[in-house]
């Protein structure tokens, strides 16, 4: 019957969030990313295009919607080379579109909430550890978690630097690393005469070459760890859903982990809250699986046992409970780091920048001394510590803390050094990562 129709949509208001902690962004490899669809704001010449997200419907206003893969394009006359090329770069750039939807997609099913930028980088060799600085320095310092979904991880090092230099710089932020398990040659083979039907069916030839460094046998290897002291910004995400329709739409992107639902998983945990919490972050992926192309559930215990040993981030399953979830919120810091979780990284980060926040506006202020020894006033002492208390006294209230003490040596000769010495002792929420119960039979109780 004749009508009018409404189709409700979803995300078009966005509730703000009382911080910025969801404040997140991804960082992506895109062949010809200057003519990706919609306006983006070219950050660095040539080398960096950035938008930002508040709800998913902002793809579509972009004029950024799902694209089928063509494999096979049929002409009235042969193609040339440069018709080829054309073929070849549209199947990647379609590809590379329904990878960002499926990312963003992921992101704000897992927190609604959330704000997302997206920075795309030329197809290039990899995503460098600059592009990084250029998009925190472009939201102001805003950025607290960013995913880059790049070929290869042979700019760790570099990554982790930058992200000390921008912690020296009051941006701090973590960062979470997905290479691919596969690498993709796509390639078109002009057809040399024309079919039946007269016309020419021209086909890609699509070569899928494993990496071998993104293997089970290579990921579990000790010996093959990227953990190392001082990574405590950096994580490398292996997990991924492997369900085959999804797979079909992603084309060359199909062998990238759920950078997408990791990021929406931390944008929506609280600082302190680990990324494996069952109750809260369940998954929702298809067929949850590796990189490297295997599912989870064909993974031996013994084998996640050694890829978790080695900080890498998956999905595993659960006996006695549906869904998927992490196994775990590493960073590549070592083990015996304070820092080796990414929810302590982030719960110390927004410690310092709430302290700073609250001390920055007395920077240059002058300070009372005791006239007698040249040393702190105790009403001097008293305030700074109530000061710099505050951002903390806000995360005990939320949870975020177990607890904290600020310290200031009224001893201390400011008059001889300018210098106000501040020493903060915070104890950190706690996870459960374990549980050990003792169960038996007894003939009574009591």
């Amino acid at each position: 019957m004749n009508d009018i129709r409404f189709t409700k949509t979803n995300g078009g208001i966005p509730r703000p969030t009382a911080n910025e902690d969801p404040i997140s962004a991804l960082l992506m490899v895109f062949p010809d990313a200057e003519n990706c669809p919609g306006e983006w704001t070219e950050v660095v010449a040539d080398s960096l295009f950035v938008a930002k997200f508040q709800y998913l419907e902002q793809l579509r206003e972009l004029g950024i919607e799902e694209r089928q893969l063509a494999t096979t394009k049929v002409t009235s006359s042969q193609m040339d080379s440069d018709d080829a090329d054309d073929f070849e770069l549209e199947y990647e750039q379609d590809s590379a579109i329904n990878a960002l939807i499926y990312h963003v997609s992921e992101f704000f099913r897992m927190n609604p909430n959330g704000t997302l930028y997206v920075g795309l980088v030329p197809d290039t060799a990899d995503v460098t550890a600059a592009s990084i600085t250029a998009l925190q320095n472009y939201t102001d310092g805003k950025i607290r978690q960013v995913g880059i979904l790049t070929p290869a991880l042979t700019n760790l090092a570099g990554y982790q630097s930058e992200a000390g230099t921008l912690e020296s710089n009051h941006k701090p932020l973590s960062i979470v690393i997905v290479p691919t398990g596969f690498t993709f040659s796509v390639s078109c083979t002009p057809a040399s005469s024309a079919g039946t039907d007269g016309k020419y069916h021209n086909t890609l030839d699509i070569t899928k070459t494993a990496v071998n460094d993104m293997k089970v046998s290579s990921l579990k290897d000790v010996a093959n760890t990227k953990v190392a002291g001082g990574r405590a910004n950096v994580s490398v995400l292996i997990g991924t859903d492997l369900d085959e329709t999804l797979g079909a739409k992603l084309g060359t992107y199909k062998s990238y982990g759920c950078i997408g639902t990791c990021l929406g998983a931390i944008s929506k945990a609280a600082v302190n809250e680990c990324i494996a919490w069952v109750q809260k972050f369940s998954l929702g992926l298809t067929k949850p699986g590796l990189i490297s192309g295997e599912a989870i559930n064909t993974v031996s215990e013994a084998n996640q046992n050694d890829l978790n040993a080695n900080h890498l981030i998956f999905a595993r399953l659960h006996v006695g409970i549906t869904d998927c979830y992490f196994n775990d919120s590493w960073t590549l810091d070592l083990d015996t780091s304070d820092y080796c979780y990414i929810e302590r990284v982030r719960t110390i980060d927004k410690a310092c920048r709430g302290v700073r926040a609250n001390l920055l506006p007395y920077l240059n202020a002058p300070l009372r001394v005791d006239a007698e020894t040249g040393k702190l006033a105790q009403s001097t002492v008293a305030f700074l510590q109530a000061t710099a208390s505050r951002a903390l006294d806000d995360m005990e209230k939320t949870d975020e803390l177990s607890g904290y003490v600020v310290e200031i040596d009224p001893e201390q000769n400011v008059l001889a050094t300018s210098t106000l010495q501040v020493v903060i002792r915070q104890v950190p929420m706690g996870v459960m990562r374990n549980v050990s119960i003792k169960i038996g039979f007894t003939t009574a109780i009591g």
